[in-house]
């Protein structure tokens, strides 16, 4: 069981949706300080943040995850402030397959940038004592989504960028372990103009049918992810999914 106590933890995401929900249940452990990357503060989701638990340092610090120099700058500036990070969490989520260049970088490009920026402040044979790296996927990032075509494709990417982070032998260099949180079909705010994000109009029939769909809410999802975390399953993916939680085991079908 993973210990929060004294844990610096940052997270790259809006004041919305499933990673906000999991920042909101975070913040009642004994974490020692929380770090907010992300475009846009949000000053009342701020307040309501720290007032979960005012021992906590609660940080923001605007940042473009479209733009390599600025999450260079703005993740050097936290890491400095921290001194280390313990625990990462990726948790922007971009539906928008018309912009194949925002969907990539918001979901995958970016998500990697951050990640390799966070290294040296947690990586114990730099400035870092170890820690996690929580990467935000979808159940599109595990099976093919007509629908959303670009979106799987960034998410099938954020499970490869993963489990080969997530290796034994860098985990026993670094100390850093890595996984991915899978959730089903989420009632945030992603989901409420589907029809004016597919790929291809072709596919209002497979909307229809995406709209219709059972939703989970954003907090039991969170609280799922959490347990996921605390198991310490280093290179893990995890469905998350009407309030279940289930570990998914990738098929070998290829080694050198």
């Amino acid at each position: 069981m993973y210990d929060w106590t004294g844990k610096n933890v940052v997270y790259a995401g809006s004041f919305t949706g499933i990673g906000w929900q999991m920042m909101m249940q975070l913040m009642q452990h004994k974490i020692k300080m929380m770090g907010i990357m992300h475009r846009m503060e949000n000053m009342e989701m701020m307040k309501k943040l720290q007032a979960e638990n005012p021992s906590v340092k609660v940080v923001f610090m605007q940042m473009d995850l479209m733009n390599k120099v600025s999450i260079e700058q703005t993740m050097k500036k936290m890491g400095q402030m921290m001194g280390h990070i313990d625990v990462l969490i990726n948790g922007e989520d971009v539906l928008l397959d018309k912009d194949i260049e925002t969907t990539m970088g918001m979901n995958l490009t970016g998500m990697m940038q951050m990640t390799m920026m966070a290294m040296p402040y947690m990586d114990k044979t730099q400035m870092g004592m170890g820690g996690m790296v929580i990467n935000m996927s979808s159940v599109y990032g595990l099976e093919p989504a007509p629908t959303f075509a670009v979106y799987a494709a960034a998410k099938h990417g954020v499970l490869g960028f993963t489990r080969s982070m997530g290796d034994k032998l860098i985990y026993q260099k670094t100390g850093v372990m890595f996984m991915a949180m899978c959730p089903g079909l989420t009632n945030t705010e992603m989901m409420m103009n589907l029809r004016e994000n597919v790929t291809w109009h072709h596919s209002e029939s497979m909307v229809e049918a995406i709209e219709s769909a059972k939703r989970q809410m954003p907090e039991e999802a969170a609280m799922q992810m959490i347990k996921a975390m605390e198991m310490m399953k280093n290179g893990s993916m995890w469905i998350v999914n009407m309030g279940q939680l289930k570990e998914v085991m990738p098929t070998m079908h290829w080694q050198m």
